[in-house]
This record gives structure tokens, C-alpha cells and sequence, in this order.
């Protein structure tokens, strides 16, 4: 049963509250029919701000999480509307089957975001704590969806790099545009493991929605997310990106290579859209674009507010220090083949099939630049004292 915290934690003071909740509520959101839905990886960057987003929308969310202590979950039970509407339920792990049925019980819609992270690591740590949880953790899921009635809907977290993971054709072709309907066949186990670790994950997800006709499957194939937290704690990748940034990792000169990447903000508006959505089915690009180090460092010069110390002056030539680059990424927790596959290179997506399923411009959508959200991150590391020291991915140990 969902707890009524004795105190307002600093997630919920007004001046964060303005950051987490820029990205006012559609017009679709709001006159939705108020469903139960579960949401795995709540106390993650993406699954806090869907959880949060739901909760504004009036939803029900049920959220099964690792333990109930108010350290980990306080910030959770004090979103608004949770004392009403969050049920917590406490879970052992992915891979053990039925651990979710009581969480996914009564539930309408299921918003599988909870995934494994690891990059860098031997043979069999690659398998134990990526591909195995991947594809296993998925299976147990959509295992207890199946055996729940009530659940009509399953929406799939996925990354837009199942669709391509290798801009090369960029190279020659710098119109090149990915659509829903590509996927990558360059990652293995040993190349890109994290990659292929969700593109195993999507598609299992869909030969098991193949089997049935009870739910249907939504995949959504998003970006490196960047923004507020919802939380104090700054764990993640994403925190751990900024936190190297702000140490100086890349002054004096960035190297030409970057990633897709969207607000987290937008990322929760796509979730909400793609549970209530009566046209949502399959895979959807979700709106971003590739963005350069260089950029990315180079918007925390654009308000006086930010706390930055040693951000890159130039971004270097193509031509120099590629080799150096693929060396060094493995020490920073980076897929050592990001650089050559991304190295001065650049990638267009296609939205028309999510403009269009989840009429975007009707619910006058404009996404966050990826200037406030690196301005908005940095404030709430601000807000929350959160040490560039600091444990970035508990995974990792």
C-alpha cells in the first residue's frame, strides 16, 4: 500500500519541482480514461520521470522496486498524487520468474523500462549482467502480462540504436534517415554488447507478442536522455556523462563523436502518449538528434548559472587522435567501438510514424532543447549537492 512520507523531501521543493515538471500535460493526457499501469525501473532517470508523469496525469501506478526503505523510494512516495495513487511493491530480481505478478496484477498497461546498463567488462560478466537479464528479465515480464487479464498493453523501452548502431553510411550519404523499419546487424556479444543486448530484448519482446493476441507490444526506440533528476542520488550513465564533463574530461579539445540524445522530459511526454494513444502499435522513433560532445559540453556556457570549470575550447579535426579516443573509452565505461562508429559523423531520423500515431503537433509538442536540458541537469546537481566523485553506476562493482 503506498506510504505518506512525514516531510517534503528536496524533490518536491517548488524551485525543483519547476524543472521536473516543465513539459506541461497534453490535451490527450488529460482527457484520458484514468488506467492502472505498472512501471518497472522507477527508481531509474527514465522510469522516475515516467512514474512522475503518470501520477500528474491522474493514472495509478503500481511500482515494483528493490526495497521499500525511504532512502531508496522516499522520493517516489512523495510525487504528487502518490499517496492516492502509488502502490509500491517490493521485488527480488528480473530474472527470477513470477516476481512481478503481484505488481503487474489489475493492470491495464505495463511500461517494461527497466533494463540492464553495462558496457565494459569480461566475456561472462558481459553475459551474467547484460544479455542474460536482457532477454531473461523480458521473458519473465511479458510471462506475467500473459497471465494477468487485465493487461492490454505492453510498452517496451528500447534504444534508437537497435536501428543503427554504425553511422557510417553518413559518410557517403549525409542524407542517410533511419526509419522504424531498419535494424542493426553490427553489434555481437564481444562488438557493441549493450546494443545487442537490446536488440535481442525487442526482438524476443515481439516474437512473444507474435504467440498471443491478448496485448499488444509498443516499442519505444529512444536516445541518451539528459535532464532534472527526480532523485538525489545522480546514478547512471547519463549523471555519469556530465559528471566527467564537469571534471574537464574533454578541455581542452573534444573529440568529433557524439550520440542521439532528447530531453527526459520528452522521453516520459512519449511514454504517457504511447499507453493512451488508440493508434500506438510496433516500433517509434521517438523525436532527438545526434548531438557532438563538443555541443553538448558547450551549452553549460550558456547560462550564468551553471557550474562548469574546464569545458572544451575547439572540437578537434577528424583526422586526430581517433586511435587514443578508442583506447581510452574503456576506462571511462564507454564501448570502446563508439568512436569509430560515430567519429565525425551524423544521422537523420524519421518521425513521421510517431508524429502521426500520437498526433504530436495536435498536442502542440515541442521538444526540449538539448540547451536546457544540459542547463536543467546541471541545476539539480546544483540543488542536490551531488559530488562529480560521487558512485555514477553501482552495477559496475
Amino acid at each position: 500500500m503506498p506510504s505518506t512520507s512525514t516531510h517534503t523531501p528536496i524533490t518536491e521543493r517548488p524551485d525543483v519541482v519547476a524543472l521536473l515538471d516543465k513539459v506541461p500535460l497534453t490535451p490527450a493526457e488529460n482527457s484520458a480514461s484514468k488506467r492502472v499501469c505498472c512501471v518497472t525501473g522507477t527508481t531509474g532517470m527514465v522510469g522516475s520521470h515516467v512514474a512522475r508523469r503518470l501520477l500528474r496525469a491522474g493514472h495509478t501506478v503500481h511500482a515494483p522496486v528493490r526495497s521499500l526503505d525511504d532512502e531508496k523510494v522516499g522520493f517516489l512516495r512523495a510525487m504528487p498524487g502518490a499517496d492516492e495513487r502509488l502502490k509500491l511493491f517490493e521485488v527480488t530480481d528480473l530474472l527470477d520468474a513470477g516476481a512481478y505478478d503481484e505488481a503487474i496484477a489489475g493492470c491495464e498497461v505495463v511500461l517494461h523500462v527497466a533494463s540492464p546498463f553495462f558496457m565494459v567488462g569480461s566475456q561472462r560478466q558481459i553475459q551474467e549482467k547484460l544479455l542474460d537479464p536482457a532477454v531473461a528479465g523480458t521473458e519473465n515480464i511479458l510471462a506475467s502480462c500473459s497471465r494477468t487479464p487485465t493487461v492490454k498493453r505492453v510498452v517496451l523501452t528500447g534504444t534508437c540504436l537497435t536501428a543503427a548502431a554504425d553511422y557510417s553510411p553518413s559518410l557517403d550519404n549525409p542524407d542517410w534517415t533511419v526509419t522504424e523499419e531498419d535494424w542493426d546487424e553490427t553489434t555481437s556479444p564481444t562488438e557493441f554488447p549493450y546494443v545487442h543486448s537490446k536488440v535481442l530484448q525487442e526482438k524476443r519482446a515481439e516474437e512473444i507478442e507474435a504467440g498471443q493476441s491478448q496485448w499488444e507490444l509498443v516499442s519505444l526506440l529512444i536516445g541518451g536522455t539528459f535532464g532534472p533528476m527526480c532523485f538525489t542520488r545522480a546514478t547512471g550513465v547519463n549523471a555519469m556523462f556530465l559528471k566527467y564533463v564537469r571534471m574537464g574530461l574533454f578541455f581542452p579539445a573534444c573529440p568529433p563523436m557524439g550520440f542521439p540524445m532528447h530531453d527526459v522530459r520528452d522521453a516520459a511526454l512519449m511514454h504517457s502518449l504511447a499507453m493512451i494513444s488508440p493508434n500506438a502499435k510496433g516500433r517509434y522513433l521517438v523525436p532527438q538528434r545526434l548531438v557532438r560532445f563538443y555541443a553538448f559540453c558547450n551549452v553549460l556556457k550558456s547560462d550564468p548559472r551553471t557550474k562548469w570549470k574546464l569545458l572544451p575550447l575547439v572540437e578537434m579535426p577528424k583526422f586526430f587522435f581517433k586511435w587514443l579516443f578508442t583506447k581510452l573509452a574503456p576506462l571511462l565505461g564507454i564501448d570502446s567501438s563508439l568512436p569509430e562508429r560515430t567519429w565525425g559523423r551524423t544521422v537523420n531520423f524519421d518521425l513521421a510514424k510517431i508524429n502521426a500515431d500520437f498526433d504530436l503537433e495536435g498536442q502542440g509538442h515541442e521538444p526540449i532543447h538539448i540547451r536546457e536540458s544540459m542547463v536543467d541537469m546541471d541545476l539539480s546537481f546544483q540543488k542536490f549537492r551531488v559530488s562529480n566523485f560521487s558512485k555514477s553506476l553501482d552495477r559496475y562493482v
